[in-house]
């Protein structure tokens, strides 16, 4: 546990989600290419984004309880190998429904990957480092973003659709062999490995165990309060949004968007430290992060007019906060949960960022498209991405993060009070703060 070996299988695993992540928002900087190979309108250019992200949302349970069936060697090396297929059907499709089925394969494989490895560190890292270890995992599909938001973009414009989605399916292909060749559930006479754990009630009892534990459900609001809005804003309607609706290049529009890549890599470890330091003041660090998340969208879009350059990169910083932030969610569960059904739990923490995100995806596009069809009625001549349509559209947001600001209150309190009957207290900030005030100066 914890050794040079640990490291190597859990970056072999950091590598395949890196690599995922590459998959999963390839689309965000390709929506306006998609829109001209395809040549649809933004309701049916959402169905490309929201049918991957409904998939992957849907199918988290199932590969949560497959986890901790067969173990996270078996669910990297076939999400790698399920992504490449469908980024083949993607790389060659002419027409939308075949790329729909591409991008099914890809939310598939994906669904398979993050909380596999997720999975796969804790059966090899023990202690404080495991709460950082998911920020560092999540810091590696930063990267995965990082690489679509500049090298993958502009390789598109260069090499063109099909050569550019079908080197994708290669990377893919690596992903499925490194995986085999060197990455294990667990190191000989360390954690059992999860194919040899014997649970006689069955994987649903199991899945209703993790379920029934409020440090899940809290898990569960926290991934759905903080991912949706980035998840939006990186996988679909990001770029139009910068490009088109605001006007910017494409080059300053990819440079944005390595902004909230960037940020997320700086920030995760930082939440980390912080969550692995101050186990008890987790919930406190999710509400201000929707807080302000709350805040930034709300003034962004009153502002009159375009929102300043200043606004927008002020946006993409906190955009990139957010991410770490929910992966708070799975350190939750981990600390509530038994290693056996940890992927049951991660499963369900990681289906709320995404169903969130399913929901968002198509409401905006099916707003953009009103909005466009009745101001046009009305005699104006605007493009279908107008920045005003854009404002309108976004404000869908909000809901979904007051609604889990909301969920997240609930389910502290919830969760409080049951370490209250396990006699540990939480008292509020204040009293924490001046207790450390006091210690110090003692």
């Amino acid at each position: 546990m914890n050794s040079a070996r640990s490291w190597l299988v859990w970056g072999i695993g950091a590598v395949a989600y890196m690599i995922a992540i590459l998959h999963r928002s390839s689309l965000g900087v390709a929506g306006p290419a998609a829109a001209e190979r395809f040549e649809v309108q933004a309701t049916l250019l959402s169905t490309l984004g929201a049918v991957q992200i409904g998939v992957y949302a849907a199918m988290q349970i199932p590969v949560g309880v497959l986890v901790d069936r067969f173990g996270p060697r078996v669910l990297i090396a076939s999400g790698a190998l399920i992504m490449a297929s469908g980024q083949v059907l993607v790389a060659f499709s002419e027409e939308l429904p075949l790329a729909v089925v591409g991008r099914v394969l890809v939310g598939l494989g994906d669904a398979a990957t993050f909380i596999s490895v997720i999975r796969l560190q804790s059966g090899w890292f023990t202690g404080r480092i495991v709460a950082q270890m998911s920020q560092w995992t999540a810091v590696s599909g930063q990267l995965g973003q990082l690489a679509s938001a500049v090298p993958f973009a502009w390789f598109l414009h260069e090499a063109g659709w099909t050569l550019s989605f079908g080197t994708l399916a290669v990377l893919g292909v690596v992903a499925f062999v490194l995986v085999l060749l060197l990455v294990f559930d667990a190191p000989p006479g360390g954690a059992p490995m999860t194919g040899s754990i014997d649970v006689p009630e069955g994987w649903w009892p199991r899945l209703k165990g993790a379920f029934r534990q409020p440090g899940t459900r809290l898990g569960f609001w926290t991934h759905f309060s903080l991912l949706a809005s980035t998840n939006v804003f990186m996988l679909l309607w990001g770029f139009p949004l910068l490009v088109e609706g605001l006007g910017y290049s494409t080059a300053a529009a990819a440079g944005l968007m390595s902004v909230v890549v960037l940020t997320g890599m700086i920030v995760g470890p930082i939440v980390g430290i912080t969550t692995a330091r101050f186990p008890l003041r987790r919930s406190t660090l999710v509400l201000a992060i929707v807080a302000l998340v709350i805040v930034t969208w709300s003034v962004v879009l009153l502002w009159p007019g375009h929102p300043p350059a200043w606004l927008v990169v002020t946006l993409v910083v906190v955009l990139g906060i957010a991410g770490p932030g929910s992966t708070v969610g799975f350190d939750f569960a981990r600390t509530f949960n038994p290693l056996r059904v940890l992927g049951s739990a991660n499963g369900i923490v990681n289906i709320g960022g995404f169903l969130a995100s399913f929901a968002l995806m198509p409401v905006i596009g099916i707003v953009l498209d009103v909005v466009h069809s009745v101001r046009t009625a009305a005699g104006e001549q605007v493009a279908l991405y107008d920045w005003e349509g854009f404002r309108i559209a976004l404000a869908a947001q909000l809901v979904i993060l007051l609604l889990g600001f909301g969920m997240v209150v609930r389910m502290r309190r919830i969760t409080r009070s049951k370490l209250r009957e396990e006699g540990i207290e939480v008292g509020p900030i204040w009293r924490a703060v001046a207790r450390w005030m006091r210690d110090r100066k003692a």
